[in-house]
């Protein structure tokens, strides 16, 4: 038979299991999100997508190559953000990607799209005369 402060220290070392494993769950989900300010990384001819913007591309992407009828892929994992954004002096940038496998093959994929803007707190922080 345990003594109540064993029961007391089980019940404390599970809650602190429980919310350890709700932030490693909930954390990454997060991790990516980054406000874009207006500015967009130009290269050449090329503007490079806000996160918001690359990742409702890979949406609409993925939905023409999984449509049902159409489509040459099913999705194995929806638009994620692939690995931590990186930053270079005021930009954010990062990838989003998708995960599908060929319907004929079984050929796994994984698509990705860049990303890169300045964050919307950084964006003021350089508008400011900081350079």
């Amino acid at each position: 038979m345990q003594s109540s402060y064993l029961r007391f220290c089980n019940r404390r070392v599970s809650h602190v299991l429980t919310l350890v494993g709700a932030l490693l769950v909930f954390v990454p989900v997060f991790a990516a999100a980054v406000e874009c300010g207006e500015e967009r990384f130009v290269s050449g001819d090329h503007t490079l997508p806000s996160h918001d913007e690359a990742m409702a591309k890979c949406r609409e992407q993925a939905a023409a190559m999984t449509d049902p009828v159409t489509g040459t892929y099913t999705a194995t994992r929806a638009c994620h953000d692939e690995g931590d954004p990186g930053q270079r002096g005021p930009w954010r940038y990062g990838r989003v990607a998708v995960d599908v496998v060929t319907r004929d093959g079984g050929d796994s994929y994984t698509f990705e799209g860049l990303w890169m803007c300045k964050p919307v707190e950084e964006e003021a922080f350089w508008e400011n005369g900081v350079r």
